[in-house]
């Protein structure tokens, strides 16, 4: 046929139900008033197309298959009267765009278009916004598809009188993604569920704030116009990942991440805070009160005020069968190596497993009120270090004021009451380990000692009030009369008295036997 072209204009009738036999094999189309339709349900008797030949000249043979075609979902689009005067529908083809039902109302009050397959109904102007493009419910009353003049897809439901049982039994969602790979045959590549890219080209400055560019947004808001029951659960997203059984280590995948991302950052000197610079992150995290607007939109009362949670990052966790359900039960395993890994080998697909990572500073800790870094809750029957630092520790600070500076301060806060406090530091390692102890218990004035190797035999040994020398405890030291002076004549007797009191001082005190 080539570049010839044809169009057909159809009129849609309404006849009985008992000519159907009788209008199957023609065509028609109708006209109407656009602003009377209605969405309603089917009348008793439905259209039927009437055809007649429209065309000047004569078709091939599957042009006129194709306009039977085109006739027959003319008459699946019109089974329904949704007006009463006629509005012309017309059929095209040419032999580069194929064939076209083109439905066209002449009220440019109230545009509407559309076509009805029982309940649901595909068309133009929804009445939410002007010349948008539609899927609508009849039975639920929904618009679960609105396409705008802007091309923006907006997905929607509202679900009302919607009650499980069990909290967790899933309820409907506007839009969900099901794919399967290799269900039936064995498939390779890259699959990804969802999708989506974008590339930003020419930017123009507005005349307020600042251009923002994000592929993915989400808001959960418990409206404060509706009823929230306490004890309820609220999140964001929620990222699940299960991997293959696979007890054997050789059989195990080559790399499991639950959530992977990737900064690329070609813009020098906006990781420096400034005036004009907010910083590049790889992750970010903030807890803020509420906007004006918000809470406004959210039924909040404007004088209300944010409160703090629990946490801006927590990781927790444990591995284990099915039957685990803490981190303390014989049954149960590390949930992971590190909770909080930094730097070291790899860690990303992005780079080489082997590869260094390379930081300015490991981790920066900023604005505490209560303790900068604090470390506690061990689990039983663990034996490691609070803290394990293989390089030079450098300390600095002091307390609030009206105190002594201190750099370091070591106590014992898990001290029961019949045991007593205690808190050392060990120099060394090994077998050459020198060892600083301090302990006391109730009233007791306390001692320090300082010991090599073994804490029970200390060399030194301090207490408020006495001293120690080599595994004797602090004691008082023996006082010379004040008679005593060498630098004056005495009585031999005198002075034998003396020597006795310095030997027996330094027996007491470890330094002579």
């Amino acid at each position: 046929m080539g570049d010839e072209e044809w169009e057909g204009t159809c009129v849609m009738k309404q006849v009985p139900s008992h000519d159907v036999n009788r209008s199957k094999q023609i065509m028609s189309s109708v006209r109407s008033n656009a602003a009377r339709r209605s969405l309603t349900s089917l009348p008793a008797s439905f259209h039927l197309p009437y055809c007649f030949n429209p065309f000047q000249y004569r078709t091939p043979s599957y042009s006129s298959l194709l306009l039977s075609v085109a006739c027959f979902f003319g008459f699946m689009a019109h089974t329904t009267i949704l007006h009463a005067d006629p509005a012309p529908s017309v059929i095209r083809y040419n032999s580069q765009e194929g064939t076209h039902i083109d439905l066209l109302p002449d009220d440019p009050k109230f545009p509407r278009s559309d076509v009805k397959f029982g309940n649901w109904v595909l068309g133009q102007y929804s009445g939410i916004g002007p010349t948008d493009f539609f899927l609508y419910n009849s039975l639920t009353h929904n618009h679960p598809l609105v396409i705008s003049p802007k091309d923006e897809v907006t997905f929607s439901h509202a679900y009302d009188n919607a009650h499980n049982w069990d909290a967790y039994d899933k309820l409907p969602s506007p839009v969900n993604v099901l794919v399967s790979y290799g269900r039936t045959r064995p498939s390779s590549g890259t699959a990804i569920g969802l999708q989506n890219s974008m590339d930003i080209y020419n930017e123009a400055v507005p005349t307020h704030g600042h251009n923002e560019f994000s592929s993915y947004y989400a808001y959960v808001r418990a409206n404060n116009h509706g009823i929230h029951p306490p004890g309820q659960h609220y999140w964001v997203t929620d990222f699940h990942l299960q991997t293959p059984y696979a007890p054997e280590p050789q059989k195990s995948p080559e790399l499991e991440i639950v959530y992977s991302g990737r900064i690329m950052n070609m813009s020098n000197g906006v990781q420096a805070l400034s005036s004009s610079h907010m910083g590049a992150y790889g992750q970010s995290l903030v807890a803020t009160p509420m906007l004006e607007n918000e809470m406004t939109a959210a039924g909040i009362p404007l004088d209300a005020r944010s409160y703090p949670v629990t946490a801006m990052l927590d990781l927790a966790g444990f591995s284990g069968d099915r039957h685990t359900y803490d981190g303390t039960l014989p049954s149960a395993g590390p949930a992971a190596d590190y909770a909080l890994r930094i730097g070291g080998n790899g860690g990303s697909p992005y780079i080489p497993f082997s590869a260094r990572s390379n930081f300015v500073i490991g981790i920066g800790l900023y604005d505490w009120s209560k303790a900068g870094l604090e470390i506690d809750h061990r689990l039983p029957g663990a034996t490691g270090p609070g803290l394990r630092n293989r390089y030079t520790t450098e300390l600095g600070g002091s307390l609030p004021a009206d105190t002594w500076p201190y750099s370091l301060i070591l106590h014992d806060e898990h001290a029961q009451p019949t045991s007593p406090e205690q808190a050392g530091l060990q120099l060394g390692d090994g077998s050459h380990a020198w060892l600083l102890g301090s302990t006391s218990h109730g009233d007791d004035d306390g001692q320090f000692s300082i010991a090599y190797q073994h804490p029970e035999r200390p060399q030194l040994t301090l207490s408020r009030t006495g001293i120690g020398f080599m595994g004797h405890a602090a004691i008082t030291p023996p006082k010379i009369h004040p008679k005593f002076d060498l630098s004056k004549k005495m009585d031999l007797k005198e002075l034998a008295k003396a020597y006795n009191s310095i030997h027996d001082a330094l027996i007491s005190l470890g330094l002579a036997q």
